[in-house]
């Protein structure tokens, strides 16, 4: 056993300054670029590893990742920590109930969208020569994890896409979402078993049984049973005197971990435990909105960062790259989750403009498909040149996804999104404390008006939705919406809080512009998206914010807003003409 030096811990500090300042430098710098941050760390981890550093300056580089297998340890278990943790926060962006409420279309995309570019992966494994394996003997173990690292798709990066285009709260960013979930607990369950039998030099049918039979066992409790005792203990501890949120944040990593071990003894890798432990901490109404900004900013802060950058620094990517590889394989991964999650939405009747949204969605593998290209590496599925194909597939699709979406949602006319305002049911002064009163009262509003639904049937389409996911957003602004049958034409308005509500922002900070958007069931020209996004362009403008919050009376209040309307919709016209 070696003990840990003085040597070996100023070494292992240094290498933490080096790397976490470059790592999170390069990836503000790329966030600021529009693109993933994980691009920016990658980067510094090949600047850093035997890409570069080892090739031009091999004595500086002996010196800071000496050859010893105490620091190599050291580094790794940091490396590790960054891929259990990020799938715990992954696991906080599955919505167990979004995908029940819209069961249809999520099952429909989700189990299509994993199918299609499975097999195409598969396909493309198949076809391979016999030297981009490991063992030519395993080639039906190889063409499974093929098959798996090509379907799987990022929720960071797509819930970071959508919330910067100001869809990440509309229906069809629901709809994305829910799907995405599907995509990654199927993707992860085909994964996890392909890597337990992997690891297996001989396996019996009770092996065998035993992972399928424990894996169904393990998720079935935990997405039932488990959901229910995490929120039940969670609320214990927000009644109690414990200090708080820090018992909060001490229960999920010690559930994750807990949930790990379990499926470390199953036969599965530990890494899907902490996926499915943050699920069942994600799905608890119990754990605010804050404390899981807090432990995911601490995850993406320092740990994610770190993984990333040990990529680089594992692989010589000048002496192991293959360009054709890694252009089969970039195409087919695009390709194959394009078409597989078009499909799917189509098969769900969603409209062709959505539909083709959803396909371009699911593209990007980002931090997911890089993880599992790490994790076969480590347990020798793939060799180094297999894998560089996959990390470039992943960084590929993490940068086209979101040009591309912007692109998709920008085919279409400048929408005037002022002449759906509903000016005589603004309400200056909202009295309700809670977001379904808030809710309650916009309807009642609404109703007051010719040719509006009831303010019955309204409150209960909004509240439903509200139900699924919260629609409280940053800078004290909650946007709820529902569909309607039987409604004529789409219609939105809105109430300003003087107190502010609580209502389960992402910022913490309470509510005081509340903006209603009722469309039609169904509703063919996507209106609630449009109104949506019109809406938070606008009222981004922390000037206008501030105008609205100190109005003095309902006209002014209204005279400010619909003003901005009015510039977005000419500044997009004049854009759109120019093109």
């Amino acid at each position: 056993m070696h003990a840990i030096s003085e040597q070996n811990l100023f070494i292992f500090l240094l290498q933490i300054v080096l790397l976490l300042l470059a790592a999170r430098g390069a990836g503000e710098l790329f966030r600021k670029l529009k693109q993933p941050a994980l691009v920016g760390e990658i980067l510094v981890g090949i600047i850093f590893g035997p890409t570069i550093l080892g090739r031009f300056l091999p004595g500086f580089d002996a010196f800071l990742f000496p050859a010893n297998a105490v620091q190599h340890t050291m580094l790794e278990t940091m490396s590790w920590l960054g891929v259990l943790f990020l799938l715990l926060v992954t696991g906080f962006d599955v919505e167990i109930s979004a995908i029940w409420k819209q069961r249809r279309s999520s099952l429909t995309i989700g189990f299509v969208g994993v199918l299609l570019p499975m097999i195409m992966g598969a396909g493309l494994a198949f076809f391979l020569p016999e030297h981009y394996l490991v063992d030519p003997d395993r080639r039906l173990v190889f063409i499974l994890f093929m098959g798996t690292a090509i379907a799987i798709s990022a929720i960071p990066i797509i819930a970071k896409v959508l919330h910067d285009l100001d869809i990440l709260k509309s229906d069809i960013g629901l709809t994305i979402i829910s799907a995405f979930t599907v995509n990654d607990i199927l993707g992860w369950v085909a994964f996890t078993i392909v890597l337990g039998l992997a690891t297996r030099q001989r396996m019996d049918w009770f092996s065998s049984l035993r992972i399928f039979g424990g894996t169904a066992v393990f998720i079935a409790f935990s997405l039932t049973v488990g959901r229910r005792l995490v929120n039940g203990a969670v609320k214990w501890m927000n009644r109690s005197r414990l200090p708080k949120p820090g018992s909060v944040l001490t229960f999920i990593v010690v559930l994750g971990a807990a949930c790990g071990a379990l499926t470390q003894l199953i036969g599965i890798h530990a890494a899907f435990g902490f996926l499915i432990a943050g699920v069942m901490a994600g799905g608890s109404p119990a754990i605010s909105q804050r404390s899981r900004q807090t432990i995911s900013q601490m995850v993406y802060a320092v740990f994610v960062p770190l993984f990333f950058v040990s990529i680089g620094l594992r692989v010589d990517f000048f002496a192991n790259f293959d360009l054709l590889l890694a252009l089969a394989v970039t195409g087919v991964a695009i390709g194959g989750k394009f078409v597989g999650a078009w499909l799917g939405a189509r098969m769900s009747a969603i409209g062709g403009r959505d539909a083709v949204a959803l396909g371009i969605a699911h593209t990007p593998g980002g931090a997911m498909e890089i993880l599992i290209g790490v994790l076969a590496l480590e347990f020798g599925l793939i060799n180094l040149v297999v894998f560089e194909a996959i990390v470039v597939a992943a960084i590929v699709s993490s940068i086209l996804v979101g040009p591309l979406l912007t692109l998709a949602l920008q085919l279409r006319r400048a929408f005037n999104a002022r002449k759906y305002l509903l000016s005589d049911a603004v309400v200056f002064s909202l009295a309700g404390n809670t977001p379904l009163e808030a809710i309650g009262e916009l309807c009642g509003s609404v109703s007051d008006n010719a040719g509006m639904p009831g303010a019955a049937q309204a409150c209960a389409a909004v509240s439903l939705r509200e139900g699924v996911m919260s629609t409280g957003v940053e800078h004290g602004i909650a946007i709820p919406h529902g569909r309607i049958e039987g409604l004529s034409q789409p219609v939105f308005t809105f109430g300003r809080s003087r107190n502010g509500i609580e209502w389960n922002t992402p910022d913490g900070l309470p509510v005081k512009l509340v903006f209603l958007i009722l469309t039609p069931e169904p509703d063919a020209d996507d209106t609630q998206v449009k109104i949506l996004a019109a809406i938070a362009r606008v009222i981004s403008d922390n000037k206008l914010r501030r105008h609205m919050l100190a109005s003095k009376n309902r006209e002014e209040l209204l005279d400010f807003f619909s003003t901005a309307l009015r510039a977005d919709w000419m500044s997009r016209a004049a854009k759109k003409s120019a093109k």
